[in-house]
């Protein structure tokens, strides 16, 4: 078969993928049986075919699409294993398994990779844009080194070899990390001076949990899409439909979990905080319909946000990654992003959509959700052609700003009535001027956290002429004073969540008037944001902050100052 041939047949394939009548079913099983005898040569058509099977399988017909196209994929994988080097290299980050991966990662991220997989990580390169190692590491050295410490001749990876007395790239990289291990300074800050190194690792997976050609969870039984996909359903009526109870899983389980999430935000070149900085015993995981799962997961304690909850997710169909983001939750208001895997993105995104907000307002309690621009447009050009502006509206989406939201209406009338009218370019950028906000519920928008932390930033300024530490300490006698509560009372947990919300509290609330029942609210806020961040979430949603907000930040919030 010629590539001109085996690229006409992977077409067809491709428009048959989402179409679900018999004629459609036995044309994908004729196609399938014709790829198997390919012999592929074009990295494209590869690529392509891959990513079609991996469709296949997440959105099968029924058991014997599913089982044709997993057996295709086995063969694909083992024919790309085998081949040349050369070849095998024009494959890296295609996700396909045994194929390389390489990419820049977090200081948390590699010490991972190094415990769970150390032979198949080596370092690739080093950034010219990025710090020699020499000046981050010849603090590390003793003193009697001086002449390696001071070299100006030697590459990054030269003076790496001279300094840990190996050539072999796995091993630099090990010393690497256990030096970076030791420096005396705070996670955030290793991390900012490990990234400054512009380091790129290379990934040769040896086995094929670290690819997504194939399901990352272990499914019983798949979802079939005997009656095709789900395009048109009551957005409203599934967001309101409460959650199925949260899947118990043993910790063995929590951390594969935790690993397949991590494995395929890096064969995107991607990772996101909650993902990263996390344990297993920090997630949660909920069985939905349709063959969706999805994992949430909250960061560990001291990297928590001081007021918002940051809880990411990684979606699941029938076991594949496919979608991933995260909730920005701050009582009853909630930022949300999310980000579909391009090969499923001719599948069922509205409903995965829905189904997020309605795991995010059922679980936390959040009924005003909103949407920054890039998700629908600013600077995201794919995002700007796809009208993906739409895509929000559909759920009841409508701009903050009070004049494009009239715009927004005047151009779904031209929508209704226009037959094939389409929103000009330039209207949809118009668009990304503003976020967008819907609030399934009857309370006004709730406080934002921006709003509240320029108020806190004023009051060290103008109250305490910019000493931190002077405002820390009111703050904390406020709380002894008013509610009883002292840091060297707390348990760690308690001191973690003390520090964070200790200047909220101290300056944005009158404690004089506070209620027994809410100082209980309080303590239990506390406790939370340094235990459980879940926990937290859900007794935010019970508190009347807006009951107790002091006069001058009401003024603020009202515009008056």
């Amino acid at each position: 078969m010629t590539t001109s041939e085996t690229s006409a047949l992977l077409q067809q394939l491709s428009a048959l993928a989402s179409v679900y009548t018999p004629e459609a079913l036995s044309e994908k099983k004729r196609i399938l049986e014709q790829c198997g005898h390919v012999k592929w040569k074009k990295k494209q058509d590869i690529q392509t075919y891959h990513d079609l099977l991996v469709f296949l399988m997440a959105y099968a017909d029924n058991e014997t699409i599913f089982k044709q196209s997993h057996s295709e994929m086995v063969k694909l994988c083992e024919y790309v294993k085998v081949l040349s080097p050369r070849r095998q290299e024009q494959l890296s980050r295609s996700r396909i398994a045994f194929t390389e991966t390489q990419g820049t990662f977090s200081f948390v991220i590699m010490n991972w990779l190094m415990e769970w997989r150390p032979d198949d990580v080596s370092i690739h390169s080093f950034g010219e844009d990025g710090a020699h190692p020499k000046t981050l590491f010849k603090h590390n050295l003793n003193d009697m080194e001086f002449e390696l410490a001071g070299d100006e001749n030697l590459s990054p990876l030269k003076w790496l070899q001279k300094a840990c007395g190996s050539n072999d790239s796995g091993n630099i990289l090990k010393w690497m990390l256990h030096q970076a291990d030791k420096w005396p300074v705070s996670l955030p800050l290793k991390e900012q001076l490990f990234e400054s190194l512009k380091l790129f690792i290379s990934i040769q997976p040896s086995t094929i949990q670290f690819s997504g050609s194939f399901p990352a969870l272990q499914i019983k039984t798949p979802y079939y899409h005997h009656t095709g996909l789900l395009k048109k359903f009551n957005e409203r009526s599934l967001i309101e439909t409460p959650l199925p109870p949260e899947r118990i899983l043993t910790k063995a389980q929590k951390s594969d979990l935790l690993r397949s999430a991590r494995i395929a935000l890096l064969l995107l070149n991607r990772e996101t905080d909650p993902v990263t900085n996390t344990f297993p015993e920090l997630l949660k995981f909920y069985e939905l319909e349709h063959g969706l799962s999805i994992a949430l997961f909250s960061m560990e304690a001291s990297l928590r946000m001081p007021l918002e909850s940051y809880i990411g997710f990684m979606m699941f169909k029938n076991g594949f990654p496919m979608s991933y983001g995260g909730a920005w939750l701050f009582g009853k208001r909630s930022l949300i992003g999310i980000n579909i895997f391009e090969t499923f993105r001719g599948g069922e995104s509205a409903f995965v959509f829905a189904q997020l907000l309605r795991t995010y307002y059922q679980a936390f309690g959040a009924s005003q959700f909103e949407v920054e621009p890039y998700q629908f447009g600013k600077n995201n050009p794919e995002g700007l052609k796809s009208g993906a502006f739409w895509f929000y509206y559909r759920f009841g989406f409508r701009p903050i700003d009070e004049s494009l939201r009239q715009l927004a209406e005047q151009e779904q009338m031209k929508i209704q009535s226009e037959k094939g009218y389409r929103t000009p370019l330039e209207t949809l950028r118009q668009f990304t001027r503003s976020n967008l906000i819907v609030n399934f519920g009857k309370d006004q928008p709730f406080i934002k956290p921006a709003d509240i932390s320029w108020y806190i930033t004023k009051c060290i300024t103008h109250n305490f002429k910019g000493d931190r530490h002077k405002a820390t300490t009111y703050c904390a006698n406020q709380l002894k004073q008013h509610l009883g509560i002292r840091k060297a009372d707390l348990n760690k947990d308690g001191k973690t969540g003390f520090d964070k919300l200790v200047l909220f509290l101290g300056f944005c609330l009158n404690l004089n008037d506070i209620t027994a029942a809410h100082k209980k609210l309080i303590h239990t806020l506390i406790l939370g944001k340094g235990s459980s961040e879940y926990n937290y979430c859900t007794t935010l949603v019970k508190f009347p902050f807006e009951t107790y907000l002091v006069p001058t930040l009401k003024e603020m919030l009202q515009g008056k100052t």
